[in-house]
Parts: structure tokens; sequence; C-alpha cells
């Protein structure tokens, strides 16, 4: 095929590329399961699109590169012929398919485009790499074989913004040079990259805030003898680098609820009750809602648990359940008190309530099992501990306790 005519022919280059488009529909489809695979295999969940582009498309952009190369561009070194699109929620999940994709597959170029805007530009953004094609079979001539495949790394904002611009703008016969125009199109990107900034720093706070919280509950049952065996969205592990996001003060604004609360819960797990304390009361006398208050007094009477000042704890706890009678973790931790004072038919009644509104959690089942254990009920302290274990089959300390209690009943 031809390589350096200043008037291209589109028959020749036509007949190529119907011959070149069949003949790379299975392998582009391998390499996009094959992106996908490794994503996945680490942690990320991506939709992934891929497409090989039309002709009509691939023409236009090379009669633009022989423009501006003086008549001169090879028709098989356009690199977006194969193309695939790797979209991600967050721009965290970027950097990660990157170095992810680099470390499996051959990566020949990279380009992160609109890494150059200065403050005042917005446009396109998104990464671009260039898979290697060596060793993809295709029933094609050595000179009409095409190198390379384009990935774009890219968010849902940044995809969504590109497919409008490529029809609005790039694939248009104008640019739109009408000012009032352009400085819309400016301002709407510019919400867009701010909606994607946003994004990432609530993920990284609910990040912050997932890990705090861990803590807390494992330090507080290994000092209460009892597992941490909730099985709430609190505990679901994140799927990125459940350690990398930023410090709770860089990610949401300093006064903010979610912040002050933040702070309470690391400065508990530090150990700094009297500060959590503190915190904690700080918001409850900001005026907030009743669901708000009950989960803040929720949290204040784990700080008083934590340093075995139950009496102080349980009324918090029972203004947590009269603010929200639905939260169920006060009750549960308002049985664990009780438990821990030996009120054990008390701590039966709070567990109870806790597995009425949500039964499916282990923690109030655990605890009430416990607790029938320690009136001598062995039966009801199996069932219950049966049932903790249907939730959380992996805990060594709820099976342990539960082939104990069945032990004794046969002895």
């Amino acid at each position: 095929m031809k390589r350096d005519n200043r008037i291209p022919d589109r028959a020749e280059i036509s007949s190529w590329y119907s011959r070149l488009a069949p003949a790379y529909e299975a392998p582009l489809a391998g390499i996009a399961g094959d992106i996908k695979n490794a994503l996945i295999s680490k942690g990320l969940n991506p939709t992934i699109k891929y497409r090989i582009k039309s002709f009509e498309s691939y023409f236009n952009k090379l009669l633009r590169r022989m423009r501006q190369n003086h008549g001169q561009c090879d028709p098989t070194g356009i690199t977006d012929i194969l193309g695939v699109r790797v979209i991600f929620p967050f721009l965290e999940e970027i950097e990660a398919a990157e170095k992810i994709l680099r470390d499996s597959f051959i990566i020949s170029a990279s380009e992160r485009k609109g890494v150059n805007h200065s403050f005042r530009e917005f446009g396109y953004e998104a990464t671009h790499l260039m898979l290697n094609l060596d060793g993809r079979m295709v029933d094609l001539a050595e000179d009409e074989k095409i190198s390379c495949c384009e990935i774009q790394l890219s968010t849902i904002l940044q995809d969504a913004w590109s497919e409008v611009e490529h029809e609005l703008v790039y694939k248009a016969e104008f640019t739109p040079f009408d000012l009032p125009l352009k400085r819309k199109l400016a301002a709407l990107n510019a919400n867009l990259t701010l909606a994607d900034i946003i994004f990432q720093e609530v993920r990284d706070y609910q990040r912050s805030m997932k890990n705090e919280l861990r803590k807390r509950r494992d330090v507080l049952y290994d000092r209460t003898g009892i597992a941490s065996t909730v099985s709430d969205r609190e505990q679901d592990a994140p799927s990125v680098d459940p350690d990398g996001g930023p410090p709770p003060s860089e990610s949401m604004p300093e006064d903010t609820i979610d912040n002050i609360l933040l702070k309470a819960i690391t400065a508990h797990n530090e150990g700094r009750y009297a500060v959590a304390v503190e915190l904690y009361s700080r918001l409850l006398e900001s005026g907030n809602s009743d669901s708000v208050r009950s989960i803040i007094h929720n949290h204040r009477g784990m700080a008083y648990l934590a340093q075995a000042d139950y009496g102080k704890a349980i009324e918090d706890f029972t203004r947590a359940v009269a603010f929200d009678p639905g939260n169920f973790r006060a009750f549960n931790n308002r049985g664990l008190c009780r438990r821990l004072t030996g009120e054990c038919g008390m701590a039966i009644d709070d567990f109870t309530l806790s597995v009425s509104i949500n039964p499916y959690q282990s923690e109030s089942y655990y605890g009430r099992a416990l607790a029938w254990y320690e009136l001598g009920d062995l039966a009801k302290a199996v069932e219950d501990s049966a049932c903790a274990l249907n939730f959380k089959p992996e805990s060594a300390s709820i099976r342990g306790f539960h082939e104990m209690v069945r032990k004794k009943m046969f002895e």
C-alpha cells in the first residue's frame, strides 16, 4: 500500500480498511477482555467499551494528518483505529489502572490529555496508553497490519464530556467562535471537573470514616471479650487501597459535622477519650436532627464504654434509641454494657430489640448467646451462637464459643 502519496487513493485505502476491520474484531474483543480481567483481579471494576474506528472517521483523520504533515502520513500509523475505553467512577482509579496495565501489557507510549491546560482552561481530559499489538495474530499482510491499540482511561464524567464534545466540536465543520457559546462550554466542563474532584473527596472521607469505625470496633470488642462481627455496610472493605486516602482534614472542610465526627472517632481510636467526648458533645449542642443526634449519642456512649464508664454509656445509648427507635446498634451497645455490669436479663432484652430491627447481623445474636450462657441456659446460647455463625462463619471467636457450649451440653 502506498505510504507517501500527497493525494490518497480513497478506493485503495477503503479496500485495505474493509479487510482490516473484520480481521481485528476478535483480537480487539480479546484485548478488551484481557484488560477487564487484569483490572478486576486487582480489585477494580471498570466499564469497558471498545470499537474499531469507522472508515469515514478514519479517512477524515488521515486527511487532517496529511494536511498537518505536508502530505506525509502512513495509513497504518493512525494510532486509534482500535480503541478501548476504560471508565471509572473516581479519579484515583485511573492512576491505579494505569499502573496495573503497565505491569500486565506492553505499553509503548502514554499521554495525559488536558494535563497542560492552564488554570483558565477546561477541556477533554483522559489518560491515553498505546498497547503494543505484537503477537496478536491477524490474517493480513505484514504491511497492512497496525501496530497498536489505544486505551483511554477516564472517569464517567470525563467520558460523558468527551462523547458530547466529539459531536459538538471535534467532528463539527466549525469551531464555535461565538464567545458566549465557548464560555458556556468551558463552564460546563469546569463543573464536571469540579464534580469529579468532589466525588473523590467524598470517597476519601468515607474511606477514612470506615477505617476509623473498624479500628474502634476492633479495640472495643477486644477489651470487652467480644469479636467484632458486625455485618453491615460500615465494615465493607474498600476496593482500592483502604489505607491510601488523605488525612480527614484534607478531604472535608474543617467545621463540617462530618469532619468533626471523624476527628472524634479518630481521637477515640487513639485513646484520647476526653477529646472524643468533648467533640461528640460539641456536635450534640449544634441542633441537629433526631436521627443525627441518635448517631452521635451512640458514638459518645461507645467512648464512655471504652473507659468502662458504664453508667454514662447506658445513658447515651438510651438517649440514642429515644431519638431513633430504629437504631439497632445503640440497642446492641446498651445490651453489651448491661451484660458487662451483670444485668444479663436486661441485656437479653436489648439484644432481642436489636435483632428485631435488623435480623441480618451477627453481633447481637452473639451478645445474646453470651448472656444466655452466663444465665446458664446452654441450649439458647447454642441456638444464638449458631445464628451468629450463619452470618460470620469465618469468626474463630464465635465458632470457638459455639463448640465450647455444645461440648458442655453433652458432658
